[in-house]
């Protein structure tokens, strides 16, 4: 995409699909339901059907209120937003509903759909990230840019798009609603993938509230650095006692640097006859 488009995108969505804003001031027309074929840039794969029954009964006794938004292609409509709507219009029964014709190039159609999806309230947290995900890797969008378009701030979707870096298996226990997107956040305090999948199935096991998972990431980094401190204390205490050894075998100062694996042993001496007698005592151990 060009930069002039991307700066367009970055002024909100009015830039990306001029005149949306003025839909609902528009006087809507009807057109048959079966001339609408929905929109092949729907991010959103999974519908539940219940939500459509109860919207569907819905539009059975109040109408639909607010008018879909459709394109014209090939001589029939490419539904742009309101998806779900249409879904409930068929659900219904209806023959013709109510719409406002726009025009609209393919990547308005993904922008908008993912746009819609973001905005929707009943969206899963994972559904959303993998929309701000696509709008930023399609359009080439900052952060800040995407949350002007969606009315958050660019921290809410860092959020969000941090989601993304638990593991797969736990995405899935979001996705299922098992765990929030509160829970996905405080299981990213934990340093590797295979401590937050297991967190994650005793936090469902276990009924766990967000607190307590934070309480327990808390406690388990606490742990790890003690470990690791233990650890080091130890292996300076190896180092230590290896050094006075040397220093009394080979009656010099001795300093022993480096890790556990690799590292260096720096041996000092004053003159060359002190450097002599220390490399007859190390010739005479090679050889013993």
């Amino acid at each position: 995409m060009t930069k002039r488009k991307r700066r367009a995108l970055g002024k909100g969505m009015e830039e990306i699909f001029p005149g949306l804003s003025d839909v609902d001031k528009l006087s809507p027309r009807e057109v048959d339901i079966e001339l609408i074929d929905t929109n092949p840039f729907q991010p959103r794969k999974q519908w539940r059907k219940e939500e459509i029954i109860s919207l569907a009964q819905s539009i059975i006794s109040q109408g639909i209120l607010q008018p879909l938004v459709i394109r014209r292609i090939e001589g029939r409509y490419q539904l742009i937003a309101g998806e779900r709507r249409l879904r409930a219009a068929r659900e219904a029964g209806l023959k013709k509903v109510p719409v406002v014709v726009r025009e609209a190039d393919d990547q308005q159609m993904l922008a908008l759909a993912l746009v819609e999806n973001i905005q929707r309230q009943d969206l899963g947290p994972v559904e959303k990230a993998e929309a701000f995900q696509r709008l930023s890797s399609e359009f080439d969008l900052t952060q800040e840019e995407m949350g002007e378009i969606v009315g958050i701030s660019r921290s809410a979707v860092a959020n969000f798009q941090r989601l993304l870096d638990l593991p797969e298996q736990v995405l899935d226990i979001l996705r299922t609603g098992q765990l929030s997107m509160g829970h996905g956040r405080a299981l990213l305090g934990l340093s590797s993938k295979t401590m937050i999948s297991r967190m994650a199935a005793f936090a469902v096991k276990r009924g766990l509230s967000v607190r307590q998972i934070e309480a327990r990431v808390r406690k388990q980094n606490s742990e790890k650095g003690k470990r690791a401190n233990r650890s080091s204390i130890m292996e300076t205490a190896e180092i230590r006692s290896l050094e006075d050894n040397l220093q009394r075998i080979l009656k010099t100062k001795v300093r022993i640097s480096g890790r556990k694996k690799t590292g260096k042993i720096e041996i000092s001496y004053h003159n060359l006859d002190e450097l002599d007698r220390i490399l007859a005592i190390i010739k005479s151990g090679v050889n013993a």
